[in-house]
C-alpha cells in the first residue's frame, strides 16, 4: 500500500461501495476484479478456490497493471489424510444417519479451521506475494478494495467450523454456521471503509409468494440466500456469451440490486464505472 494510499486525507469521506457479483463459474468474475487496479485502487483479494491468483496474475501481465498494487492470500480448503477419511468412512458403515448426527464432532476436528484462517486474515492481512502485513481491513481507506473469492468456500468453511469431520448436521449446526456466515457478511458490508467485493455462484430456489425460480446468490443454506442482498450496495449477475463477458442488473428472475449501476443488461464487466459513479457522487457532498 503506497504512502497516497495511506493518506485518508487525499479521499472523500464516504465509504466505498459493496458489491456481490454473482454468477455461474467461468462468467469473468475473478478476472473482474483486476478493474480495480485500472481504476487507481489498491486491490487485497483472498482466494478460497484453487488457482485463484493465476487468473489475477494472467489478467494484471495481460493488461500491463501495475503488480505492486495487488495484494493477495489464498485460504486452502479443508485437507485431510487417508487415515482420518478411513475414520470418517468407518463411521459411515458402521452408524446409522441418527447416530451420525447425535456425534459431538467427527474425525480430525481441529483440521477444519479455515474460516478461523479466513477471520485472521482479514484482522492482519499479510499479502502472500511479498510478506508484508497490512493491518485490520476494516481500516482501509477507500482507495482500496477488499475481495473474496468466493462465497462458496465460505460456505465450507463455516459448516466445516462446526462439524469437523462430522459426515452429517442436524438443523441446529446448520443454524450456528449460517449465524457464523451471515455476522461475517454484515462485518464486512457495514464496517468496512474501502470498496469490498464478495464473489458468489447461483442457485435456483422458488419465491416463497408466487413459487416462481428464481436465481439468488449460492450461499449457505435456503433461508440465508434471501437475507443477503439487503446489506450490499449492489447486486450484479456476471455472464458470458461465446467470448463475451457482461454484467447484469436487469435480468429477470434474478435475485439483483443497483445503486451504482443504470438497470441494464450487457454493462461492461468493470469495477470502474462503479468507482467512478462513487468519486462523481461525492464531488456533490
Amino acid at each position: 500500500m503506497s504512502e497516497e494510499t495511506n493518506d485518508e486525507s487525499k479521499n472523500p469521506n464516504s465509504n466505498g461501495t459493496k458489491t456481490l457479483l454473482i454468477g455461474p463459474p467461468g462468467t469473468g468474475k475473478t478476472t473482474s476484479l483486476v478493474t480495480f487496479i485500472e481504476a487507481g485502487l489498491d486491490l487485497f483479494a483472498i482466494g478460497t478456490d484453487p488457482g485463484f491468483e493465476e487468473v489475477i496474475l494472467d489478467a494484471i501481465r495481460e493488461r500491463g497493471l501495475d503488480l505492486d498494487k495487488f495484494h493477495y492470500q489464498y485460504i486452502a480448503p479443508a485437507s485431510v489424510d487417508f487415515d482420518t477419511m478411513i475414520a470418517q468412512a468407518k463411521q459411515i458403515s458402521s452408524f446409522g444417519y441418527d447416530a451420525l448426527s447425535s456425534l459431538k464432532s467427527g474425525p480430525g476436528k481441529g483440521k477444519y479451521n479455515q474460516f478461523v484462517e479466513l477471520l485472521s486474515c482479514l484482522s492482519n492481512f499479510i499479502d502472500k506475494r511479498t510478506g508484508k502485513e497490512y493491518g485490520p481491513v476494516d481500516a482501509f481507506p477507500p482507495n482500496c478494495a477488499v475481495a473474496i473469492d468466493s462465497l462458496s468456500g465460505i460456505n465450507v468453511m463455516a459448516i466445516d467450523l462446526v462439524l469437523g469431520g462430522k459426515v452429517t448436521a442436524h438443523q441446529g449446526e446448520w443454524g450456528v454456521a449460517m449465524a457464523a456466515e451471515e455476522k461475517l457478511i454484515l462485518k464486512l458490508t457495514g464496517d468496512l471503509k474501502c470498496f469490498f467485493v464478495l464473489t458468489a455462484h447461483i442457485e435456483k430456489e422458488p419465491d416463497i409468494v408466487s413459487g416462481v425460480p428464481i436465481t439468488m446468490v449460492g450461499a449457505l443454506g435456503k433461508k440465508l440466500a434471501p437475507k443477503l442482498p439487503r446489506t450490499f450496495s449492489d447486486v450484479i449477475l456476471a455472464q458470458k456469451e461465446g467470448d463475451k463477458f457482461t454484467w447484469s442488473t436487469a435480468a429477470v428472475n434474478v435475485d439483483l440490486k443497483s445503486r451504482s449501476l443504470p438497470i441494464k443488461d450487457n454493462l461492461p464487466p468493470s469495477f470502474e464505472q462503479i468507482v467512478e459513479i462513487w468519486k462523481a457522487r461525492n464531488e456533490m457532498k
